[in-house]
């Protein structure tokens, strides 16, 4: 055959190998096949010819059973190959009852897995619920004193309100009193000062009167004499509105006093430093 005829290793079939299986099988059934051919070749039936001209029916010889013997060796090829047919078959059996150990083992295995896994989530779910009431618990305390404080808070903020009220209103009678009572204080420190400047007043136009030079009649004069007085009663200035004459003789009557009595009390002294004193004749 020529190249071009020769097929491509691409047109072969590709032969699947045997399966342990199928091995076991076949070798059995060539194992039996070879004894069951081995058993009916090994013997000849084989009748000896009866002579009928000697003997008669009765006297016919038996028919005879010739066996052959088969070799040795075909016997041990055969014991062998049954031997190595029923390991192939042991094998199979053991490969076959280990793999069902491994299915039972893995399926065993996923069980356990599948309740460890069941078991954990159950676990996991029973953390979280507990961390999740927790953290309620957590919230609901939380909120809990945060309503207690902001009560406190504002309970204290209406107690100290009310003190401030309190507070204001003393801080506000205290300070009416204080002022009624400076009022009262100043009201009777005025009349004081009133009346001791009268008096100052009184003694002041009495020195200036000792001192007064009358020239003519004063009848149906007056005058206003304006003065400065320092504070130990030296009369700085006098200025007098007024009739002239009977404001010229006030006016050198209060020069001529000198120092004219004034107060020891400052308040009363200060009101004299600048007096008017008024002189009207009838």
């Amino acid at each position: 055959m020529s190249a071009e005829n020769k097929p491509s290793p691409s047109d072969k079939k590709v032969k699947k190998p045997l399966t342990i299986k199928q091995k076991s099988f076949l070798i059995s059934g060539a194992v039996h096949l070879f004894i069951l051919v081995s058993l009916l070749v090994s013997f000849k039936f084989t009748a000896k010819p009866v002579d009928l001209a000697i003997g008669n029916k009765d006297t016919q010889a038996p028919v005879i059973i010739e066996a052959t013997f088969i070799d040795s060796n075909v016997l041990a090829q055969n014991k062998r190959e049954k031997e190595q047919a029923e390991a192939a078959a042991k094998r199979k059996r053991e490969l076959d009852a280990a793999n069902k150990r491994k299915e039972l083992q893995r399926k065993k295995q996923e069980r356990e897995d599948a309740e460890k896994a069941k078991r954990k989530k159950a676990a996991d779910d029973k953390k979280k619920k507990e961390e999740n009431e927790r953290r309620e618990r957590e919230l609901q305390e939380q909120a809990r004193l945060a309503k207690e404080k902001a009560e406190q808070e504002r309970l204290e903020k209406i107690r100290q309100e009310k003190l401030a009220e309190e507070r204001a209103a003393q801080d506000r009678a205290m300070q009416e009193q204080m002022q009624a009572e400076q009022a009262e204080r100043n009201e009777r420190r005025q009349r004081q000062i009133l009346s001791e400047l009268e008096i100052a007043i009184s003694k002041i136009r009495a020195r200036i009167e000792q001192n007064l030079i009358q020239t003519g009649s004063v009848a149906g004069k007056s005058c206003r004499l304006q003065m400065r007085i320092a504070a130990n009663g030296l009369v700085l200035d006098a200025v007098g509105t007024g009739d002239d004459s009977l404001c010229l003789t006030l006016r050198s009557a209060a020069l001529r006093a000198g120092t004219l009595p004034m107060p020891k009390d400052k308040d009363v002294n200060d009101k004299l430093r600048d007096v008017t004193l008024v002189w009207v004749n009838e």
